[in-house]
């Protein structure tokens, strides 16, 4: 596990970290394409077989939604985390549910905050990468509200 920061402070551009794999099953993928992103190629493998992606695919949310999660639950900055404000996603690659994934976060920007208060900006990317062949399948960055 990787050790939680104690302060923005304690971060810098270019630092990374290895927050494990993870990998969602065919029933949770449904599950929360059906609640959240009910489109066919999410939910229903024969008629997915007749999407761009020829098959069923996780929902780009819930890739989102689950390394976000692990993002937080690793505790690298949840001790802290005051919120934050935007994320930008892209997903070059589809996930197939059961695949697993790698998970790495890397700091892109610290910015203290200009008022004086004991916080700070931090933007935060977030990889997602396919354990099998390397193909990266979420590349987000994140902007994190953390105190100093």
């Amino acid at each position: 596990m990787t050790a939680p920061i104690r302060s923005l402070d304690d971060l810098s551009p270019g630092q990374s970290f290895d927050l494990g794999t993870l990998s969602l099953p065919l029933e949770e993928v449904v599950a929360f394409a059906a609640k959240y992103d009910p489109q066919y190629f999410h939910l229903d493998p024969e008629a997915a077989k007749e999407s761009l992606f020829g098959e069923l695919v996780v929902s780009g949310l819930h890739t989102l939604s689950a390394v976000f999660g692990r993002v937080m639950g690793s505790g690298v900055i949840s001790a802290v985390s005051i919120g934050g404000n935007q994320i930008d996603s892209k997903w070059p690659a589809p996930l197939r549910p059961g695949e697993e994934i790698a998970i790495r976060l890397e700091v892109v920007e610290v910015r203290p905050s200009r008022t004086g208060r004991p916080l700070g900006i931090a933007k935060l990317r977030y990889v997602a990468r396919r354990v099998a062949d390397g193909v990266v399948v979420l590349d987000a960055v994140g902007t994190h509200f953390l105190k100093r």
